[in-house]
């Protein structure tokens, strides 16, 4: 039986999830439902009641539910796909699963099986259910999530199909899509299940800013399926609670609450996807604090690592790229953000430059200066004001070697602020964390004008980006 205590830190976790759910709009206010084993008795799992506020749970909302035989003791009803939350759980290794009606995710199933827009069908048509297969283009979805199926169901809220199928899919994969309803994800807990969203959101949102943008994203995700993602991924996204750093994170009281801010912000406002990028502070020409993430939800507790700026072995990717931009830049501050908009916009930019071979990790044929690098040039009046420019490098900028000081060259040239394309933005302050967030919205912000008029111009007849630059 579990404890008064148990029961208070199951509660809490469904609060916390369920609330930045709501906040990112990966559900509305009762949308979606939640679900985790019961870890002192085998036999009962939790999960949210049907009809219950999602973003905003009381303790009668989650109820505890029997595995042998579906009994519950509450006035609640269980959510109606209960039992498809019970086959998961069953799963090994399986402790929670989150089902959510994100808005990119979901609209990735929104296509015919005949013109696939955004899924690589898994059979011919009229042979088969009509699956597709989502491949991320991006650096954290093609490392964290993979690929994800999209499943066409006859019944799509509760049924004996779901039941029967969606455990099979994410027995393979963190995630599926149930096609017009939503992903589910399954993890160790509700915090990882929210990561697998967050990041399939922000994955899919740069995937169909990108094919509105006139790029043939299939043709990229075939050839992610044939050779794997990223021949070059030069830095292998890190898990969530999985990572390569040392245990010793910092007592830092001062300092904690502006990264737990901005973190919040980045999650809040859509520019990073939970878990993915980094930020770090410079404390002195020896020592800088670092968070293995960029974005995070309030009441999530993030690690803060005090580390030294000298390198050492082993070495992970992202720290050394920290630890490069301290040693080269009169930078303080650095945030590196998987924001989606922004990321395609770069996707874009070295595509109309280098072709599509530069976004699957290819090195560019061209040696650059700064001055040569393609370009993302903003078109609204603020970005202009403050003279703004974004260079783009591929993700072959990231690798250690002949060419590891790309990265500050380019944050001197761009004023504190550059796209990877495939990764994010990067983006520097020269005195605090702030005027990196700024810079990392302000990136996004470009992006999404860019993306809009572009939409326009497409649709309505509209003039194209290009006549504002």
């Amino acid at each position: 039986m579990s404890t008064p205590s148990d029961i208070a830190a199951i509660h809490r976790s469904f609060r916390t999830v369920g609330s930045a759910l709501m906040r990112v709009n990966l559900n509305n206010t009762h949308s979606g439902n939640m679900s985790c084993r019961d870890p002192q008795d085998p036999d009962r799992f939790w999960v949210t009641a049907s009809g219950s506020q999602c973003g905003n749970l009381a303790a009668r909302d989650i109820v505890q539910v029997r595995f042998s035989d579906m009994s519950w003791e509450s006035p609640a009803r269980p959510s109606s796909e209960t039992n498809t939350h019970r086959r998961v759980l069953s799963l090994p290794g399986v402790n929670a699963c989150v089902h959510c009606h994100s808005i990119a995710g979901t609209l990735l199933g929104f296509e015919s099986p005949q013109e696939p827009v955004f899924l690589l069908r898994l059979e011919p048509p009229g042979t088969g259910r009509g699956d597709g297969l989502f491949r991320p283009m991006d650096l954290w979805g093609a490392g964290l999530v993979g690929s994800v199926t999209v499943g066409t169901y006859k019944s799509t809220v509760g049924s004996a199909e779901m039941e029967e199928r969606i455990p099979g899919y994410l027995r393979q994969a963190p995630l599926t899509i149930v096609t017009g309803h939503g992903p589910f994800a399954r993890g160790e807990n509700l915090e990882e299940c929210l990561h697998h969203l967050s990041v399939l959101e922000n994955s899919a949102a740069a995937a169909i800013a990108l094919r509105r943008r006139g790029i043939d994203t299939l043709a990229i995700q075939h050839t992610l399926r044939t050779h794997g993602p990223h021949p070059a991924l030069p830095l292998p996204p890190r898990r969530l609670g999985c990572g390569d750093l040392l245990p010793d994170p910092a007592a830092d009281a001062a300092t904690r609450p502006d990264f737990a801010y901005w973190l919040s912000y980045h999650f809040n406002f859509g520019l990073g996807a939970f878990g993915t990028g980094s930020m770090s502070r410079k404390l002195s020409a020896e020592e800088m604090l670092f968070c293995p993430m960029s974005a995070a939800p309030d009441g999530v507790e993030v690690p803060l690592y005090r580390m030294p700026l000298r390198a050492a072995q082993p070495e992970a990717a992202d720290v050394r790229l920290h630890r490069l931009i301290y040693a080269h830049t009169p930078f303080t501050a650095c945030i590196l953000a998987f924001s989606p908009l922004a990321t395609a916009e770069g996707l874009a930019a070295l595509t109309a430059a280098e072709g599509t071979g530069a976004l699957n990790g290819k090195s560019s044929p061209i040696e650059r200066t700064p001055e040569r690098h393609p370009m993302v040039v903003p078109i609204d009046a603020e970005a202009v004001y403050y003279k703004v420019r974004l260079p783009v490098a591929g993700l072959d900028a990231l690798v250690p070697g002949p060419a590891e000081n790309r990265i500050p060259e380019l944050l001197r040239f761009g004023d504190g602020c550059c796209l990877i394309a495939g990764c994010g933005v990067i983006a520097a302050g020269e005195e605090n964390l702030g005027q990196a967030a700024y810079r990392v919205s302000l990136a996004e912000r470009i992006a999404r004008f860019r993306h809009e008029v572009d939409i326009n111009h497409r649709l309505i007849g509209g003039p194209p980006a290009s006549a504002f630059e």
